[in-house]
């Protein structure tokens, strides 16, 4: 993870104050962490860094876009990836159970490499429904998909569903409650 090396903030010799920082994340950074989701990726990562006494401060903005296939069709859709995230980093040598915004950092470290923070976040952020509008769609697949397994119409019958004999008493119950 040699290229991982360029998300390393020395906070060590940092004076006091905000500090920023710019990253541009793309294929080769998602494959450094074996994810070979995207067919293309390019997010800009912005991130303002706030160095108090005790404490630090991150904040993450982001924006950019991944190509992965289209969930209905399977044709390439550029996907909007957008978000901001903070995470908040504490020294100590106790022990603490990490929760996703508090990072404890041991107090003799002087560095921190944002990487794994920075894939995580973009990763929370990308929509889970990777569609094209359906006007967009290619009609030709779509189609097919539809020859392949068509849709059947509901019908009464279909509604009716086979109970277990051991239940079908409860339906009496359930049909008296609708009236």
């Amino acid at each position: 993870m040699k290229s991982l090396s360029d998300y390393n903030i020395k906070f060590e010799g940092l004076k006091q104050g905000t500090h920023f920082y710019e990253f541009d994340v793309d294929n080769t950074f998602f494959e450094e962490f074996e994810c070979f989701d995207f067919k293309d990726s390019a997010i800009a990562v912005g991130l303002e860094f706030e160095k108090q006494s005790t404490i630090m401060v991150l904040t993450f903005d982001f924006l950019g876009a991944i190509t992965v296939p289209c969930d209905r069709c399977l044709d390439d859709v550029e996907v909007e990836v957008a978000g901001e995230e903070k995470l908040i980093v504490k020294f100590g040598n106790e022990e603490y159970d990490e929760t996703d915004e508090i990072l404890m950092l041991p107090i003799h470290e002087h560095e921190l490499n944002v990487a794994k923070y920075i894939y995580e976040f973009i990763n929370v952020n990308i929509p889970q429904k990777r569609t094209h509008d359906e006007d967009l769609c290619n009609q030709d697949v779509i189609d097919k998909l539809k020859e392949v397994a068509p849709v059947a119409p509901e019908t009464e019958s279909s509604k009716e569903i086979d109970v277990d004999p051991r239940w079908a008493s409860l339906q009496g119950i359930k049909l008296n409650k609708n009236k």
